[in-house]
């Protein structure tokens, strides 16, 4: 069970597969596109009705970002130890055996093409409405469009990587133009005025702790230069400095469209309107152009799919590597030097989901809380890996520890705790989705021990 079907390339100094491409700016830029999707553009709304004040909204959102980094700085350091792609799942092998690892693996495989799905339809549904498609359309174009990228993310992760640097980079330049419209015209209303028309939605400690999930809905996607550190040059030095300026990014991008929100509508407004941007563009520059705004924004969520093909696959492939998942996953392309049987696995996946119309969209729901556990898990694992093996100089220390790892923990117990508060249902499936993965793990096991040729007596 403990093989580790790797090729002569890998050494100790550099465990690594897969070639390493990725430099400080371009591994920033891809934080950024795996990160700002569709969420920026749904939660706004969401944190406002949960928490019924803009004070408690910027606080939801600051929350958010600290829980965000202080993960992000746990896989680092993690990530720098051990520099190879899978993240998450390499960590808990590491920390906790391949139990853990596996059921990480299995609900990474089932949750994350969700997210790619429902940023794809989200983004067809809004151009179909604009353009005059029809649903059938928007399913192709939707399958087309995930479809097209997973055989470019097949045939060359250096080429997708410089691309996910220019949709940084426009995802940036869209929410900035999105912000300076909604500047552009008169406040919405006055302070007072905005909060005394705001609705007691859920001004309690349960609404702001879902207010924050909603925020880390957003934010989910701190990971994901942990999942490709296998694919970073100078992981040590690269890593670190490319997480802060991606998560800074990502930090000023939102709470900058937020105040653009706040700006043009009330907080009412905020917290009951389906389509923000939309909305607010248009009370500013009238509802054609706002349309426009909302074709470019949703090209720009649509983008997303680009680094979720590009990162979410190396947990399949890692877990395949240590040799507790099929050994066909962990195949490395001889010449494109690509995971493509773990590409293809999550590509298939997202586009299942999208021809089965929008009954997968429920499974979001279940998206953070599902991830929860791991988190925790992780947080754990940094402890346990600086007792087994100390730090050595000059090597990536998270500041100020123990401190990012008490935070991340705290901020899993509150999350899991207000989602069986907020949405027990929800956090109940999770927990189902999770212990499926327990069993299938025993499944996996007694089937792969009983093919294993026993020696002659």
């Amino acid at each position: 069970m403990n093989e580790t079907p790797v090729s002569s390339g890998v050494s100790a100094a550099d465990p690594s597969r897969l070639p390493r491409h990725l430099g400080t700016w371009n591994a920033a830029l891809l934080l950024v596109t795996f990160t700002i999707g569709v969420g920026i553009l749904q939660s706004p709304g969401v944190v406002a009705a949960h928490t019924g004040s803009i004070g408690l909204a910027y606080a939801a959102w600051i929350t958010g970002a600290i829980a965000a980094v202080c993960g992000a700085l746990v896989m680092t350091e993690l990530a720098v130890r051990t520099p190879r792609s899978g993240g998450t799942t390499v960590f808990l092998r590491q920390a906790y055996g391949p139990r853990v690892a596996f059921m990480y693996g299995w609900t990474s495989m089932l949750l994350n093409p969700v997210a790619a799905a429902a940023i794809t339809l989200v983004c067809m549904t809004n151009l179909g409405a604009i353009l005059g498609f029809g649903q059938s359309v928007q399913t192709l174009l939707g399958l087309g469009w995930v479809g097209g990228i997973m055989l470019l993310n097949m045939r060359s992760s250096k080429v997708v990587a410089r691309i996910v640097g220019g949709v940084g980079v426009f995802k940036i330049s869209a929410l900035a133009t999105v912000v300076l419209l909604c500047f552009a015209g008169e406040p919405a209303a006055a302070t007072a005025a905005v909060d005394a028309s705001a609705p007691a939605l859920n001004p309690t400690l349960v609404g702001f702790s879902l207010a924050v999930i909603a925020t880390m809905f957003a934010y989910d996607g701190w990971d994901g230069l942990a999942l490709v550190a296998g694919e970073v040059r100078e992981p040590a030095r690269t890593l670190p400095r490319a997480t802060l300026l991606g998560l800074g990014l990502i930090l000023v991008v939102y709470l900058a469209v937020n105040t653009g929100f706040f700006h043009a509508l009330t907080f009412a407004e905020v917290g009951s309107t389906p389509a923000l941007a939309a909305t607010a563009v248009g009370r500013v520059i009238g509802e054609n152009a706002g349309r426009f705004v909302t074709v470019f924004v949703a090209l720009s969520a649509a983008t997303t799919v680009f680094g979720s093909l590009l990162c979410n696959p190396r947990n399949l492939f890692a877990l395949a590597e240590e040799g507790e998942f099929f050994p066909i996953v962990a195949r490395v392309h001889p010449r494109w030097k690509t995971p493509v049987v773990a590409i293809g696995i999550y590509g298939g996946m997202t586009m299942l989901y999208l021809a089965s119309g929008r009954g997968f969209e429920q499974l979001t729901r279940y998206m953070i809380l599902g991830y929860l556990p791991f988190y925790g898990l992780v947080a754990v694992a940094a402890v346990l890996a600086r007792r087994r093996q100390p730090l050595g100089a000059g090597q990536f220390r998270m500041p100020l520890y123990p401190l990012p790892v008490v935070l991340l923990l705290a901020f899993v117990l509150i999350g899991i705790g207000s989602g069986f508060l907020g949405d027990y249902v929800a956090a109940i499936a999770s927990l189902i989705i999770i212990g499926a993965g327990a069993l299938l793990f025993e499944v996996w096991r007694r089937v792969r021990s009983a093919n294993v040729r026993q020696p002659p007596l």
